[in-house]
C-alpha cells in the first residue's frame, strides 16, 4: 500500500525551525501524516508515503519508507531526522513525475465518494485542503472513496482507513 499526501502549503525545503513547524507552511500537518502512516506501516514492509509539497518552488516530494518511522518518534524527532536526511528523501519534480511511481488504482479519499472497500493501490489525500481540480486531473484519479460523512484531518483519515481496511481484509479471510 502507498499513500500520496498533497500539501498546498508546506514548503519544499529543509530550512524549517523545529520549534515552529506550522510556520513552514503547516509542515506539522505533513509530519503528523507521516507519523500516522508510518506507525500503521510498521508491520507492513515495503510500503511508502509520498508527500508532495507545493508551498514553495521548486515543488517536489518526500518519499518515506515504512521502516523510516520509529515507534517512539514524535513530531519533533521525526522532523529533525527528515531535515538531516532531506537530500536522500526529497526529490525535486512536478506531480506528473511522481505519478509513475504510484500503484494503480489511485483512490482519492473524499467525503462524497463510494463506500470503503478492500483494495490495493495508492490512497490520495490533501494535507490542509482538498486536492485542486488541476491535481486531480494530473493524477487521473481512478476511484473516490469515503470514510463516512464526518470531516477528518488527513492524519486521522490515514489511521481510520488503515483500521477499516484491516477489518475488511480480516473478515474476508475468515
Amino acid at each position: 500500500m502507498k499513500f500520496l499526501l498533497i500539501s498546498q502549503r508546506a514548503k519544499a525545503n529543509p530550512n524549517y525551525n523545529l520549534k515552529d513547524l506550522p510556520g513552514h507552511g503547516r509542515y506539522d500537518v505533513v509530519i503528523r501524516c507521516i507519523l500516522s502512516a508510518g506507525r500503521q506501516l510498521l508491520s507492513d514492509q515495503g510500503e511508502k508515503i509520498f508527500c508532495y509539497l507545493k508551498g514553495s518552488e521548486p515543488h517536489g516530494w518526500l518519499t518515506i519508507d515504512s521502516d523510516y518511522v520509529r515507534a517512539d518518534d514524535d513530531e519533533i524527532s521525526l522532523a529533525a531526522r527528515i531535515k538531516e536526511d532531506w537530500g536522500r528523501l526529497f526529490t525535486i519534480g512536478i506531480l506528473d513525475d511522481l505519478v509513475d511511481q504510484l500503484d494503480r488504482p489511485l483512490i482519492l479519499l473524499a467525503e462524497d465518494g463510494d463506500s470503503l472497500q478492500s483494495t490495493n493501490g495508492t490512497i490520495v489525500l490533501g494535507a490542509q485542503r482538498d486536492l485542486t481540480d488541476e491535481d486531480q486531473s494530473k493524477l487521473k484519479i481512478d476511484q473516490t472513496m469515503t470514510l463516512g460523512s464526518r470531516s477528518l484531518l488527513a492524519s486521522q483519515a490515514i489511521v481510520y482507513y488503515r483500521q477499516q481496511k484491516y477489518r475488511i481484509t480480516r473478515s474476508n479471510s475468515e
